[in-house]
C-alpha cells in the first residue's frame, strides 16, 4: 500500500474513533491486542488524490496520529440539545492515546464525575451570566466552553480538566469537540444498531439515548452510576458495524467528516502551533474569524433549560439602511418554542450574545429581560443590552426566556464603524455571518440598502446557517 493511501485510511479511522468516542468507552482489540489503523484498500484515493483539500488533510495526519511521538487527546462530547457558546453542554469526555497510528488507550467518563472529584480548595469564579442565570457558585469543567471560539473553549476545558485532577492532564496534546450529529450521520452509513433489544436508527438514536441516561435507567432499576452502560454497548456494536463496512463506503465516511467540520459539529484544537495553523487553514479549528468587512455572529447559551434547544426554531434577520452619512444595522433574532413541558423540555432560557464589528455603536435594544417570570415572581422587567468587547469584536448581550408555545424576539440597532460605510460607498462591502458551534441551521435573511449614493442600492438574500455564509454586494 502506498504511503498516501495508508495516510488516507488513517485519516478516516481517526474520524471514526473520535466519533465513536462520543458514545462509548471502547477498545478495538485484535489478536495482537489493540488493533492498528485500518489497512483495507478502497477507491477513495482514486476519487480524491488530486485535490488540494485531501493533500492538506493528509499532511496533518502523521504528527496528529503520533508517528513522531505518542499523542494524547481530550475528547469532549458536546450535547447541542443544551447549546452552549462552545458547541453544547460537556456531558462526558474521553482521553484518547495514539501511538504510530494505533489507538493504545481510550478512557471515558461523565463530566460530573470529574467535577465532583475536584480538590476541596478548587474555587474558580464563573462569568457573571453563569452566576446569575445558571446559579453557579463555582466554575467547573462541564461549563468550561463559555467562549464561541473553539480555541478559547478548548484551552479553558483543558485547564479545568488538568487542575481538577484529570488523568494525564499535563500531557494532553489537543482537544476535540463533537456533537451527536456525528453519531446520527454514522448510523446513516452503517444502518440500524440493536442493543439490549432496542433498535437505534437515525430517527431515534439521540432521543432514545438521552431518554435512557436521563429517565429510562430509573424505570429499569439501574443505579445512577451505571446509567451510561447502554451507551458503551451501543458504541461497541457501532464499531463492529463500521469495521465490517464495504470498502466503497469509506468515501462516504470521509465526505461525512468534512461536512461535520464545515457545519461546526466537529472541531479540533492542538497545542502545537504549526498543527493549529494547519487546522485553521483546513477549516477544522472552529475559531471566530477576523474579517476586514462586516461581521455578525449570534451566540446562544442554554441556561438551566434542560434539553430544550431542539424544540426552539431560530431565525436571524440582518438589515442595513443609511442614516445620514452613516450606516445603521438592525439584527432581529426570533425564537419560536414549539415544545411543551416534559422530562427534557421546559421554558427556553438563553444568555444571548451578538458579535459585530469592533467599534460598532449601540443605538437601542429590545427583548432582553432581567429574568424569567418564575424567578421574577411573575413580573417581567425589560433591560438594555450589555455592551462589551471580546475576540476582537463589539458584543451586545443579555438574557431572554421563551415559554413553550410562545415566540419572542430580540432586536438590536447599532451604527456600523466608519470603515464599513467607506467600503459600501466604494462598492467593496462584504458581510460574513458566522455560525455558532453546534447549532443546526437557523434561518438567515439579509436585507442591505446602501441608499442612492451606491450603485447596487439594495439586495435581499434568504438562506440558513447550516454553515458560515459570506455575502458581497
Amino acid at each position: 500500500m502506498s504511503a498516501k493511501r495508508k495516510l488516507i485510511k488513517i485519516l478516516l479511522v481517526v474520524v471514526l474513533v473520535f466519533a465513536i468516542g462520543v458514545v462509548a468507552k471502547l477498545f478495538w482489540q485484535s489478536k495482537n491486542g489493540v488493533a492498528p489503523v485500518a489497512t483495507q484498500e478502497s477507491g477513495l484515493t482514486q476519487i480524491l488524490q488530486n485535490t488540494t483539500e485531501l493533500k492538506d488533510a493528509v499532511s496533518l495526519m502523521p504528527n496528529f496520529l503520533g508517528y513522531d511521538k505518542p499523542r494524547i487527546y481530550l475528547v469532549l462530547f458536546l450535547n447541542n440539545a443544551e447549546i452552549r457558546p462552545g458547541g453544547g453542554f460537556i456531558g462526558s469526555y474521553a482521553v484518547v492515546k495514539l501511538d504510530k497510528g494505533k489507538l493504545t488507550s481510550f478512557e471515558s467518563s461523565g463530566s460530573e464525575n470529574l467535577d465532583w472529584a475536584a480538590p476541596d480548595d478548587f474555587k474558580v469564579e464563573p462569568p457573571e451570566a453563569l452566576k446569575k442565570y445558571l446559579y453557579l457558585k463555582n466554575w467547573y469543567f462541564r461549563d468550561a466552553n463559555w467562549s464561541p471560539d473553539w480555541r478559547e473553549s478548548a484551552r479553558a476545558a483543558l485547564w479545568f480538566y488538568r487542575f481538577e485532577g484529570g488523568a494525564d492532564g499535563s500531557k494532553i496534546d489537543g482537544v476535540i469537540g463533537l456533537t451527536p450529529r456525528i453519531v446520527e450521520e454514522l448510523v446513516k452509513i452503517t444502518g440500524p444498531v440493536t442493543v439490549e433489544g432496542k433498535v437505534f436508527n437515525t430517527e431515534n438514536i439521540i432521543d432514545e439515548l438521552q431518554y435512557q441516561v436521563e429517565v429510562g435507567f430509573l424505570k429499569e432499576g439501574k443505579p445512577r452510576a451505571e446509567r451510561k452502560e447502554l451507551v458503551e454497548k451501543l458504541g461497541r456494536e457501532l464499531l463492529k458495524k463500521i469495521a465490517d463496512l464495504s470498502p466503497w463506503k469509506w468515501a462516504g465516511i470521509y465526505s461525512m467528516a468534512q461536512e461535520m467540520f464545515k457545519e461546526k459539529q466537529l472541531m479540533i484544537w492542538s497545542s502545537d502551533d504549526a498543527m493549529e495553523a494547519a487546522l485553521i487553514k483546513q477549516g477544522w479549528a472552529g475559531e471566530v474569524k477576523q474579517v476586514d468587512g462586516d461581521h455578525l455572529m449570534v451566540v446562544d447559551a442554554n441556561m438551566a433549560a434542560l434539553k430544550t434547544d431542539p424544540e426552539v426554531d431560530r431565525s436571524i434577520h440582518y438589515e442595513i439602511k443609511p442614516d445620514g452619512e452613516r450606516l445603521k444595522a438592525r439584527v432581529t433574532v426570533s425564537y419560536n418554542h414549539h415544545g411543551e413541558f416534559d422530562w427534557k423540555t421546559t421554558r427556553y432560557r438563553s444568555y444571548t450574545r451578538v458579535y459585530v464589528p469592533l467599534s460598532s455603536e449601540l443605538i437601542s435594544s429590545n427583548g432582553f429581560i432581567e429574568n424569567d417570570k418564575i424567578r421574577s415572581n411573575g413580573k417581567i422587567e425589560s433591560v438594555p443590552a450589555k455592551v462589551g468587547e471580546e475576540l476582537g469584536k463589539t458584543v451586545f448581550g443579555g438574557f431572554i426566556a421563551v415559554e413553550p408555545g410562545e415566540s419572542k424576539t430580540l432586536v438590536l440597532e447599532y451604527y456600523l464603524p466608519e470603515k464599513i460605510t467607506q467600503q459600501a460607498t466604494a462598492g467593496l462591502y462584504t458581510l460574513f455571518v458566522q455560525k455558532q458551534l453546534g447549532t443546526v441551521a437557523p434561518k438567515l435573511t439579509v436585507d442591505v440598502d446602501f441608499g442612492k449614493t451606491v450603485k447596487q442600492e439594495s439586495r435581499h438574500q434568504e438562506t440558513n446557517l447550516l454553515e458560515d455564509r459570506r455575502f458581497r454586494f
